[in-house]
């Protein structure tokens, strides 16, 4: 299997119970079809740098796993047929490993901020 990430900017109007919901939905498709969910995060509700979709704010949400291109497939079909879902991303990473330790010191970084305003 491979690994993945995938960021996605849920609506803003959702509860967090409702984002939390989704992304459980998420992690279920993962590892429905035999993948592994190795981190997933909810960033929180954040101000964008221009409006998607009329929205100028929306919850990110970080889903780093490993699985097969069919599942990848899947869930991204649900991502684009979801009207809760703006916006997604999901790339490919050499590793895992190596992704779960580089994460955690960029989002660290004082200098790459995201501003909540």
């Amino acid at each position: 299997m491979k690994g993945y990430e995938t960021i996605c900017i849920l609506h803003s109007d959702l509860t967090e119970d409702q984002v939390k919901e989704s992304v459980d939905v998420y992690n279920k498709i993962i590892t429905d079809d035999g993948g592994e969910v190795h981190k997933s995060e909810i960033w929180g509700l954040k101000k964008l740098a221009y409006q998607v979709k009329g929205n100028p704010r929306g919850y990110f949400v970080y889903l780093l796993y490993a699985a097969q291109p069919d599942t990848i497939r899947e869930l991204e079909r649900i991502l684009r047929i979801t009207d809760t879902n703006i916006r997604y991303m999901t790339v490919k990473v050499d590793s895992i490993e190596e992704t779960l330790k580089d994460k955690p010191q960029l989002l660290d970084d004082p200098t790459l901020t995201i501003r909540d305003g």
